[in-house]
């Protein structure tokens, strides 16, 4: 972990790390505290995920509390993958809050005071970030889910992996041409047309375009170099309408995500 993020950083293209919080519902180092680790060792700037699943307010103010001490500072408050999807049987979440609570707890420490009204000694620092699906089914509701992020004071946004410029247009068309907050853009540079067939069929909440699909499945063993293609274009189409991009890479390959800087 600790030498691919140094990689990164030494291709002069990444300025951040993105770090998950126990995808998928199973169990991995805790994401504060692999931040911790990396910018410590490493220097670059990480945006750990932090979900209330699996801790209870107190839990999470420990933790959140201890990794400010260690330097970090943005968060991406998400609700996180359900138990159910787990390989633990069973499990139950906390979910005494859910992400909009994590917004409001996190704003209530940087106000000085913990998510009960009681003072700390330092008000905290943190820029919390929100996730925020421009391709929802229900758009409605997650405009207003985001909105109610807004009120309780996110700072930034990350959006659902998009595959074509126009499925980030009901979120622009929301706000009048202009989110609020800056907005980093989900990159997913497709490999097989059969991946591409997976996410839009079995991933809540992804969609593929059709102009998409039928250019993966028609590439035959370019399938790579086509799904690299429109990732490039994806990333010229929201540059004057975006504050950034993070690049979600290959399963176990988090270097191939500078494969969409190359010439």
């Amino acid at each position: 972990m600790i030498a691919v993020a140094r990689t990164l950083r030494a291709s002069g293209h990444v300025g951040f790390v993105d770090v998950n919080d126990n995808p998928m519902a199973r169990a991995r180092m805790n994401a504060l505290m692999a931040s911790a680790a990396i910018q410590r060792e490493t220097g670059i700037e990480t945006i750990p995920h932090v979900t209330p699943r699996d801790t209870t307010i107190m839990g999470l103010e420990g933790v959140l509390l201890g990794a400010h001490a260690e330097g970090v500072r943005n968060i991406l408050a998400v609700t996180g993958d359900p138990p159910h999807v787990g390989d633990y049987p069973g499990s139950r979440g906390v979910y005494e809050i859910d992400s909009i609570g994590l917004v409001h707890l996190i704003s209530r420490l940087n106000q000085g005071e913990d998510y009960v009204g009681k003072a700390i000694d330092q008000p905290t620092s943190f820029f919390t970030g929100v996730a925020v699906n421009p391709t929802a089914d229900d758009l409605a509701l997650e405009f207003e889910r985001f909105d109610r992020k807004l009120a309780a004071g996110a700072r930034f946004a990350m959006t659902q992996a998009i595959f074509d410029a126009s499925q980030l247009q009901p979120l622009l068309d929301h706000y009048s041409g202009s989110v609020p907050i800056p907005v980093l853009v989900g990159v997913w540079p497709l490999r097989s047309h059969a991946m591409a067939l997976r996410l839009h069929n079995e991933v809540p909440g992804i969609s593929v375009p059709g102009r998409v699909l039928d250019a993966l499945r028609d590439s035959g063993a370019d399938a790579p170099a086509v799904g690299l293609a429109f990732a490039r274009e994806l990333v010229a189409a929201v540059r004057g309408t975006t504050a950034g991009i993070y690049v979600i890479p290959p399963f176990k390959q988090p270097e191939a995500a500078l494969e969409l800087f190359e010439p």
